[in-house]
């Protein structure tokens, strides 16, 4: 009965081992900068600083698949939510857009 239980046990850890090797990870980013105005070129400033500051952050995480989850321009604010992942779409559609 030793025996099997310590099989048993075995097998889970094997098991466990072979789930987390395969899983992705995957991290939802919030970045937020401050606006001085709500003026066009103050938003796009803002966005791009956010954009840089939030693949940065992906880059050292060692996350190469990256998306924009959304933007909203607050009040004072730009907040950019990016998702970051290591493993990749498998769903996303291929860009049939470069041949023409």
């Amino acid at each position: 009965m030793r025996v099997f239980a310590g099989l048993a046990a075995a097998v889970v850890v094997m098991a466990g081992l072979s789930v987390s090797a395969a899983s992705a990870r995957v991290v939802r980013m919030e970045t937020a900068i401050s606006l001085t105005d709500r003026s066009d070129p103050a938003v796009k400033q803002a966005l791009m600083e956010a954009f840089d500051t939030s693949m940065r952050g992906a880059v050292a995480m060692g996350l190469p698949h990256i998306r924009v989850d959304g933007i909203q321009v607050l009040q004072d604010a730009v907040v950019l939510a990016m998702i970051a992942t290591d493993e990749d779409d498998a769903n996303e559609a291929p860009d049939n857009t470069r041949d023409q």
